[in-house]
């Protein structure tokens, strides 16, 4: 949606006047958005709904589902079977399959990964991300699988969300395992960088001079050639903060790509590559392992998911 601030708006919070030239999104909406890095003004993004507007300018909002009104839509529990890895009273983790989407949204009202939790776990979930979004403290991917952490109480959700926003190693840790295209430059690197939405792509994400900090390291594990020309490399990646599709945009920043990233990754893919790359139709990422202190009981916990079968064949190619 494109809006234009007008001049009766300059001076006023921007989470205000974008409710007003809306035409009717509650400002809860609005405020929603801002924070998810949906609305761009000119070509900035901003995230803080007190901003206050000082021009008249352009204003893009993305209209994805957090314009929906789910208030009233209500969660159907479905029989969906799930690896559960851990359960008590406070929290789940599981090894979520490729392909399961973490939660409803426009196109995906069923099937999705809360109606398996509320099926498997009924009314034992936190409800802090709202009504359609049930025990989700944090997202993995539609076409990531790996471990995932779910908040069975409020108070267990605003615990766990502390542990990932701290971003402190000796409190939490998250382990990725990555397949790409390419050989990185060096053995291990952070990648510092600001990520926002791409200006014109807009289901896309991209490094630029503003937005939301982004840090992910990386480890080669293994470089093999499948021509004189065109490698492909088995990194461990680990996260020290959680931005939409960050290790995905950040292998792109590097010039390496997921393989079977179908967003992301390369547009096309040579004979000289194997069938398990060539036939992948999903990125080849994977949360391996994640480790971290119950916030309650203060146990160290570490837990780790096998690939799944598509990805052990490109694993495969490594030994």
């Amino acid at each position: 949606m494109d809006l234009r601030v007008t001049e009766d708006c300059i001076g006023q919070r921007l989470d205000v006047a974008l409710s007003k030239l809306s035409g009717g999104i509650s400002r809860t909406v609005i405020q929603r958005l801002i924070r998810n890095g949906c609305v761009m003004l000119g070509s900035t993004v901003v995230s803080d709904p007190s901003k206050k507007v000082l021009t008249q300018c352009d204003v893009h909002v993305d209209e994805t589902d957090a314009l929906h009104d789910d208030s009233q839509y209500e969660i159907q529990a479905e029989d969906i079977e799930l690896e559960v890895l851990f359960e008590d009273e406070y929290l789940v983790v599981i090894n979520k399959p490729a392909g399961l989407v973490c939660h409803p949204a426009p196109g995906h009202r069923s099937g999705t990964l809360v109606n398996a939790i509320a099926f498997h776990f009924k009314d034992t979930l936190s409800d802090v991300g709202g009504s359609t979004r049930p025990g989700i403290v944090h997202r993995l991917d539609k076409d990531t699988s790996g471990v995932m952490l779910i908040a069975k109480s409020n108070e267990a959700h605003h615990r766990i969300a502390a542990l990932f926003a701290n971003g402190k190693g000796n409190l939490i840790s998250r382990e990725y395992t990555c397949f790409v295209f390419g050989r990185p430059l060096k053995k291990s690197d952070r990648i510092d960088t600001m990520l926002r939405r791409h200006p014109k792509l807009r289901q896309q994400y991209t490094v630029a001079d503003s937005g939301k900090r982004a840090i992910t390291t990386y480890e080669v594990d293994k470089t093999v050639y499948c021509s004189p020309t065109n490698a492909i490399s088995k990194l461990t990646c680990r996260l020290l903060t959680g931005r939409t599709h960050q290790i995905r945009v950040h292998m792109k920043y590097l010039g390496l790509h997921v393989i079977g990233d179908q967003v992301y990754g390369k547009s096309k893919i040579d004979c000289t590559y194997p069938d398990a790359i060539r036939d992948l139709k999903r990125q080849a990422l994977h949360s391996s392992k994640l480790s971290f202190v119950h916030p309650f009981t203060g146990v160290q916990h570490t837990f780790e998911a096998t690939l799944a079968g598509d990805l052990e064949q490109v694993d495969a190619l490594f030994i």
